[in-house]
């Protein structure tokens, strides 16, 4: 167990890298195999994510203690909105899911760019922190659609759990630049939450990823 424990805490960004893709892959086929009851396994899978998120920060006080406050409010939410389909718990449920995202990013990023020498945890850092990205900015445009009258086009009027998933797509096809065009922005403001999605994953591929894979090969080679 103490083993377990060690390794854990050398290799922290595994779990929630596990978790992340899980939980895209669960999205996924819980929209292809079984709509509509199946968003409750999709929060409980968001839960299991924060968790992981938690235990990834667990040498950071201050973040694993703000992590777990946001562990119990997500799991509170996520129960009362199984019994009480309300838009405002809708709401407030992925409003405290995109937050707890954004700041698991910026805990990974100072962990990642800041910290120590580069190594292959932190190459895996570099692909979590991918994906955190990739599922805030699916978790902003579903709140977005949920508030904003057709704020995009090709995305079914439907429960949030199936928009959800098209969002995910959306969001990674618009953070590499894909562009397939099945579903595009339809609001001032919703292009204006795309193009910065694109922008910002140029960026972050050219600049984080290759300066992190340069480094580890520099160092393999002194």
């Amino acid at each position: 167990m103490k083993k377990l424990m060690d390794w854990s805490e050398k290799n922290n960004f595994y779990f929630l890298t596990i978790a992340l893709v899980g939980y895209i892959f669960l999205a996924a086929c819980l929209d292809e195999f079984w709509q509509g009851d199946g968003f409750r396994f999709l929060q409980i899978a968001m839960v299991l994510v924060l968790a992981a998120g938690v235990w990834q920060a667990k040498g950071k006080r201050l973040w694993y203690v703000t992590g777990i406050g946001f562990l119990l409010t997500t799991t509170v939410l996520a129960v009362f909105s199984y019994w009480f389909e309300a838009e405002g718990l809708v709401s407030l449920y992925l409003t405290i899911v995109f937050c707890y995202l954004v700041l698991t990013t910026w805990t990974a990023l100072k962990q990642v760019l800041f910290t120590g020498d580069i190594d292959t945890n932190k190459i895996v850092g570099a692909i979590c922190i991918f994906l955190l990205i990739g599922l805030g900015w699916a978790h902003l445009y579903t709140i977005l659609n949920f508030w904003l009258n057709e704020a995009f086009n090709g995305v079914p009027k439907e429960h949030w759990s199936t928009q959800m998933t098209d969002f995910i797509y959306f969001s990674f096809v618009t953070l590499t630049t894909l562009g397939y065009g099945e579903i595009t922005p339809n609001t001032p403001i919703t292009r204006f939450f795309t193009f910065s999605e694109a922008v910002f994953g140029q960026f972050y591929m050219a600049i984080l990823v290759a300066s992190l894979v340069g480094a580890r090969l520099s160092e393999r080679e002194g």
